[in-house]
């Protein structure tokens, strides 16, 4: 019998202690926001990332709705770190109103926004991505919104970018030149290292007599 009743002690201590400290099992309040069924800054963030997610798991109507909302939305919208995330939402829904939205941010007054807004653009892309991506590249007064848009630019995969990409590769900055490389690559799936004659030929005709870089030769032999 020793086993049982020290068993029945034990659970009967806990739940004492519980009580007596106001355990949250048994005395949760409410908070206030949640009396007066108010979303938190929390609660409207897990809620975008949550439809990024489920965005290809909607119908057409459905994504379009969407879209429209967090388009009204990002047009009030105070808080930068509420307007990244839904800049990163909108990248995952393929209508055109997304990507006009998001192109609006790369001239947001917020540097990160603006970088966001990159890469953001990158992953949506589009008609227009590649000229504003490029636009970015090459005009904003802040480096690192400009490394993130040449980064974004091989986000795209679209072959419009290699031109620009190229040119980038002339770039002074160690940086950019290692980004436009690294998305040079992703886009063409082929790799000539920094010779910028070899990229501009491959990207104006589809074709070089440079050879490809040691590192490529050997990823096509064994992959």
């Amino acid at each position: 019998m020793h086993g049982p009743v020290s068993k029945l002690a034990a659970l009967a201590i806990c739940f004492g202690i519980a009580l007596s400290t106001g355990c949250s099992m048994f005395n949760k309040k409410p908070t206030p926001e949640q009396l007066l069924n108010i979303k938190t800054p929390d609660d409207r963030l897990k809620e975008l990332r949550e439809l990024a997610k489920a965005a290809k798991k909607k119908t057409p109507d459905e994504q379009q709705r969407i879209v429209t909302d967090l388009c009204k939305q990002i047009q009030t919208e105070s808080e930068p770190q509420m307007r990244r995330q839904i800049f990163r939402t909108l990248a995952a829904y393929p209508q055109k109103e997304a990507g006009s939205s998001i192109i609006v941010g790369l001239t947001d007054g917020d540097m990160e926004t603006r970088r966001v807004a990159c890469t953001s653009l990158g992953k949506h892309g589009g008609k227009e991505a590649v000229g504003e991506l490029t636009r970015v590249a090459t005009s904003d007064t802040n480096p690192d919104v400009r490394m993130a848009a040449v980064r974004a630019l091989g986000l795209t995969h679209d072959p419009g970018a290699m031109m620009p990409l190229t040119e980038a590769l002339g770039e002074g900055d160690p940086a950019i030149q290692s980004l436009a490389h690294q998305s040079l690559m992703a886009v063409s799936g082929r790799d000539f290292g920094n010779d910028a004659k070899a990229w501009r030929d491959y990207a104006t005709n589809g074709k070089t007599d440079a050879p490809e870089s040691i590192a490529e030769r050997l990823r096509r032999i064994f992959y």
